[in-house]
């Protein structure tokens, strides 16, 4: 079926996933309504916003910017219910004069609208000022900082919630790139760490092209971040890590499992680790070794669990581990055992079911730093220093055949 005449309307510019606070009432004498809440989308020529009432097509309706005050009027153009009990509306509007009504400092190219304005009423005994213009209201800023192919860091002063479910739009090279996420550590005062976690390829696949755009243009993308449409603030759930998709041959993806850990760290230590990977260097170095070792805790049943599993690598921060069977959730603390040593260690991510990452967690050091993997990793250096020795001897043998 195609779509409404008013629906394409809405349609027309590019759409921005923003939480405005408004109050919406209705303009019919003969449908009073009025109630405040927040749009889902934005564009410049309506938006989408959830209320807890169905509302007619096509009723007349006043818009209002809670923090300006800025008003514009504007039809229902398409209701749909989404359920629930009690049931909530998703309701589409269209804006009567099309711009930037929302006042969004870096528009998108096709918000550019030609408006005519409405004619002021004047006499030619006492004529009227002409209007000044209302500063636009204030909106979020967010700058990228950082980004792979599986997460995002983005600074700015006001942050979403740990665990509430995002969609990113960033524009680079007259490009908008639309990915999905969820909130995995927010900073006050700083940033908020995103892991993408739609798991179809293309979503990969949109992230490494963006990548691509961002290192060849050199330019500062301009970024808009809101509540995935529909949905609002959820707990990061112990049973289900939600993670992109990921294959055994695919590279370490280290901003990733820094901000899967982030939530779990203090800030300081979660922007020094930042900082160490923009250098492309880590604050700790991590191996790739395979140690038996014990865990026990208390799973989400609080039911007591001790079992044996094994160390994927370590560093002196913590530790992924492979074969974990029991149900354990982010913010756990667990005793690991290796030889005749032990320590607490607090759970950072859980494998989703179903994934790669099945039956694997990460854990990170309750304290500073840890020692319990010291005689691996000295192991591991050692190695490293006579592999590095042998490739010295060869350059030189190969030099001296020459």
């Amino acid at each position: 079926m195609n779509a409404s005449p008013k629906q394409h309307a809405i349609r027309r510019s590019t759409r921005l996933p923003l939480e405005i606070p408004i109050v919406i009432k209705s303009l019919d004498p003969a449908k009073e309504f009025s109630e405040e809440c927040k749009t889902t989308l934005v564009n410049a020529h309506g938006c989408g916003l959830i209320t807890e009432h169905a509302l007619p097509r096509d009723l007349p309706v006043q818009l209002e910017i809670v923090a300006s005050k800025r008003q514009v009027t504007a039809r229902v153009a398409d209701v749909v219910s989404l359920g629930g009990e009690p049931e909530t509306w998703l309701l589409g509007l269209e804006l009567d004069t099309p711009g930037n009504f929302w006042g969004i400092e870096y528009a998108p190219s096709d918000w550019n609208i030609e408006e005519t304005p409405a004619p002021i009423a004047s006499s030619p005994a006492s004529p009227e000022p002409a209007p000044v213009a209302q500063p636009a209201p204030a909106t979020r800023r967010w700058r990228l900082t950082d980004i792979s192919a599986g997460a995002c860091y983005l600074e700015a002063a006001e942050l979403f919630a740990v665990g509430t479910t995002v969609l990113i739009s960033i524009r680079a090279a007259n490009t908008e790139c639309l990915l999905e996420g969820v909130v995995r550590a927010s900073h006050p005062n700083s940033g908020m760490g995103i892991e993408f976690t739609s798991a179809k390829q293309d979503h990969r696949t949109r992230a490494e092209e963006l990548i691509t755009r961002l290192t060849t243009h050199h330019e500062v993308p301009r970024v808009f971040v809101g509540r995935k449409e529909g949905e609002g603030p959820q707990a990061v759930q112990a049973e289900r890590f939600t993670a992109v998709e990921t294959k055994d041959d695919e590279p370490f993806d280290a901003l990733l499992t820094l901000v899967r850990m982030g939530d779990s760290m203090p800030v300081e230590k979660f922007i020094d680790d930042l900082k160490a990977q923009r250098l492309g260097d880590r604050a700790e170095p991590r191996i790739d070794v395979t140690l038996s070792i014990e865990i026990w805790g208390t799973d989400i049943h609080g039911k007591r669990f001790m079992e044996t599993v094994r160390t994927s690598n370590v560093s002196r921060r913590g530790a992924q581990l492979e074969g974990v069977q029991a149900k354990v959730k982010v913010h756990d603390t667990v005793t690991i055992k290796c030889d005749d040593r032990q320590e607490d260690f607090r759970v950072a991510w859980v494998g989703a079911s179903l994934t790669p990452l099945a039956g694997q967690i990460g854990v990170i050091v309750i304290e500073q730093n840890t020692a319990l993997w010291d005689p691996a990793i000295q192991h591991a250096a050692r190695q490293e220093q006579q592999a590095a020795a042998v490739r010295t001897a060869g350059h030189k043998n190969a030099g001296h055949k020459k």
